[in-house]
C-alpha cells in the first residue's frame, strides 16, 4: 500500500463524507481526491517526472494536504519547507534537496523572490494566488488538468518525502522516507491512538513538521475528519473544540500549557475531547500534573517520536494508562514516555552497543518499518545515526522493571562538569517549580576549571521582574546536589523556539 491508496480508498467508501475543513472551505473525500488528481496531472503536464522533487512552503492549508497526496500519486517526492525560514535557509533547503519545483503561498512572495536567483535546480515555481510572469498559478493549473487518476506506477519502496529536521541551515538534515515508511507510521499511530472514523482531528501543528503530518495521515486512513488551523491560537482552539466537537488534539508542551492555564478555560465545553497528545519536547512533571488536573487525566497521551522514524511513534503511553498515574496504581510511571509502539523494537544501549539492564541510563535505539532510509546526501551522518537497521535517536533514558522508558535528556544536552554527568532536564524541572518562573532552558557553557558549567536561561512571570539570579540558584540548592545547580542565570523576555514550539538550545548555547 502507498500513500495515494489512502485517498483513493476514502474517495470510494466515504465519497460524500467531509474529510477536510480549512476556514470557510470544506471538502468531501471525493472532492479532495479529485483536486489531488488534478494537481498530480498538472505537475506531470508541466514537465515533472517520477522521482523529481517538489518543495512546499506555506502555513497549514488545504493546498498543503493536496500537495502531500498529489506528489505521492505522481511518483514525485515532497520536500516540506519550514514556514519561518528566511531566503538563505529556503535557498539551502531547495538546493540541498535538489528540488525541481516549489509550490508556495503568496504570503511568502518576498522570501521566494530573494532566494530564486540562487536556486540551482528549481525550474518550476507555482504560486497559491494569481500568476505572475513565469510563475504558475496553483488554481489555474488545477482547473486545466484531468480529475482522473494519474497513470504513474508507484511502489512502497519509492521515496515519498524528504523532511528536514529543525536546526540552523548547516545543521538541517533531510530525512528520506519511503511510502512503506510512512504507511507503517500511519498504521502504527492509528492503532496506538485508537483512531476511529467518528474522530475529529484539529490540526494546529505545522505540516512541515512531523507532528503535523502523521495526525493527518492517520485520520485520513480511517476516514475521519480533519480541521486545519494555519497556526496555534488557544482561544480559537477552545472555541473550535466546543463548536465542532473535536475529539483529537496534538500539542507540544508549550502550547499545552498555554491552553491549560487560561483563566477562562472552564467556560468552554470540552467533553468531546477524547485525546490530547503532548510530545516533541520535555514537560516538567508539576506542569503535567497541573494540566491533567485541569483537563482530565483520562484524555492524555504521550510517547517518543522522531522525524527519523518517518514522523512516527517509537514509544507510546496511552490514555488508559494516563488515567492511572495521578493517584492510581501507575503513579510511579508519571513522566514516562511509555513502552514500545506497535511494530517497533526499542532498546537502551551502552557505549559498546550492548543492551542495558533496568534503571541503567543509555541511548534509546529503535528498529521497525517506520525507520527512515537515512539523510539525503549526508552519508557520514547517516552512518552514525542509522546502523544495522537501528535508529540511534540521541535520546538518553532508562527502562524500569515494567518496561516503561524514562528520558533523562539528549546526548548533546548532557552537561559534563568535573567528570559528573548532569541532566539538563532535571535542572530545568527544579527551576520550573519556582513560583516566579514561566519558562526555563538549561545548557552547558565552557568552564576552564570544570570543563562545563551549568547555565540557566529563565523567563519570569509578570509581576516577578525583581527576582535575582541568586534567588534562582538558592532555590536549586534546596532540591539538587550542589554540582547540578546553575553557576549562571540569565533572564530573557522569551526563549527562542522553532515553529513546533521546541526551545532552540543550540541558539542559546551559541
Amino acid at each position: 500500500m502507498v500513500l495515494g491508496d489512502i485517498l483513493r480508498t476514502q474517495a470510494r467508501i466515504n465519497a460524500k463524507k467531509i474529510g477536510l475543513i480549512d476556514g470557510e472551505k470544506s471538502f468531501t473525500y471525493r472532492e479532495i481526491n479529485e483536486r489531488v488528481n488534478r494537481l498530480a496531472n498538472s505537475l506531470i503536464g508541466i514537465g515533472l517526472r517520477k522521482g523529481d522533487k517538489v518543495a512546499f512552503m506555506g502555513n497549514n492549508c488545504h493546498e498543503y494536504v493536496e500537495t502531500y497526496f498529489a506528489t505521492s500519486k505522481a511518483g514525485l517526492i515532497i520536500v516540506p519547507v519550514n514556514a519561518r525560514f528566511n531566503s538563505n535557509e529556503v535557498e539551502y533547503t531547495l538546493n540541498h534537496s535538489e528540488s525541481d519545483a516549489i509550490i508556495y503561498q503568496k504570503d511568502f512572495d518576498d522570501v521566494i523572490k530573494k532566494a530564486r536567483s540562487n536556486l540551482k535546480m528549481t525550474k518550476y515555481i507555482i504560486r497559491i494566488g494569481a500568476p505572475e510572469g513565469d510563475i504558475y498559478s496553483y488554481e489555474d493549473l488545477i482547473s486545466r488538468a484531468s480529475f482522473e487518476e494519474p497513470g504513474v506506477e508507484v511502489n512502497e519502496n519509492d521515496i515519498a518525502m524528504i523532511m528536514y529536521t529543525s536546526g540552523a541551515t548547516g545543521d538541517a538534515k533531510g530525512v528520506v522516507m519511503t511510502h512503506r515508511n510512512l504507511m507503517a507510521t500511519t498504521i502504527t499511530q492509528t492503532i496506538e491512538l485508537r483512531i476511529v472514523p467518528e474522530d475529529i482531528n484539529l490540526l494546529v501543528m505545522p505540516m512541515f513538521h512531523a507532528g503535523g503530518l502523521w495526525p493527518l495521515l492517520a485520520h485520513f486512513y480511517r476516514g475521519a475528519k480533519t480541521i486545519i488551523f494555519p497556526r496555534f491560537d488557544e482561544e480559537k482552539v477552545l472555541e473550535m473544540i466546543e463548536k465542532e466537537k473535536v475529539s483529537f488534539l496534538n500539542l507540544v508542551p508549550t502550547t499545552l500549557r498555554r491552553l491549560a492555564i487560561r483563566p477562562d478555560i472552564k467556560k468552554y465545553n470540552l467533553e468531546s475531547l477524547r485525546l490530547i497528545m503532548y510530545a516533541g519536547a520535555p514537560i516538567p512533571i508539576h506542569q503535567l500534573k497541573e494540566a491533567m488536573a485541569i483537563l482530565g487525566p483520562h484524555r492524555f497521551y504521550t510517547g517518543l517520536g522522531a522525524t527519523e522514524a518517518s514522523c512516527g511513534g517509537i514509544l507510546s503511553f496511552p490514555t488508559s494508562e494516563h488515567a492511572l498515574v495521578l493517584d492510581g496504581p501507575l503513579k510511579d510511571k508519571l513522566g514516562s514516555v511509555g513502552r514500545d509502539s506497535t511494530g517497533m523494537e526499542v532498546k537502551i544501549v551502552g557505549e559498546d552497543g550492548g543492551e542495558l539492564p533496568p534503571r541503567e541510563v543509555g541511548e534509546i535505539i529503535a528498529k521497525g518499518d517506520e525507520v527512515a532510509q537515512g539523510y539525503w546526501k549526508m552519508p557520514e551522518e547517516t552512518a552514525r545515526t542509522f546502523r544495522d537497521g537501528w535508529l540511534h535517536t540521541g535520546d538518553l533514558g532508562y527502562r524500569d522493571e515494567d518496561g516503561y522508558v524514562f528520558i533523562v535528556g539528549r546526548k548533546k544536552d548532557i552537561i559534563i562538569s568535573g567528570g559528573e554527568n548532569i541532566s539538563s532536564l532535571e535542572v530545568e524541572d527544579r527551576i520550573s517549580q519556582h513560583p516566579a518562573v514561566s519558562e526555563v532552558a538549561v545548557v552547558g557553557v565552557p568552564d576552564e576549571l570544570w570543563g562545563e558549567a551549568v547555565k540557566a536561561f529563565v523567563v519570569l512571570k509578570h509581576g516577578y521582574e525583581n527576582i535575582t539570579d541568586r534567588e534562582i540558584i538558592s532555590f536549586c540548592k534546596e532540591g539538587l546536589a550542589g554540582y547540578k545547580c546553575p553557576k549562571f542565570v540569565e533572564f530573557l523576555k522569551e526563549l527562542p523556539k522553532n515553529p513546533a514550539g521546541k526551545i532552540k538550545k543550540g541558539e542559546l548555547k551559541r
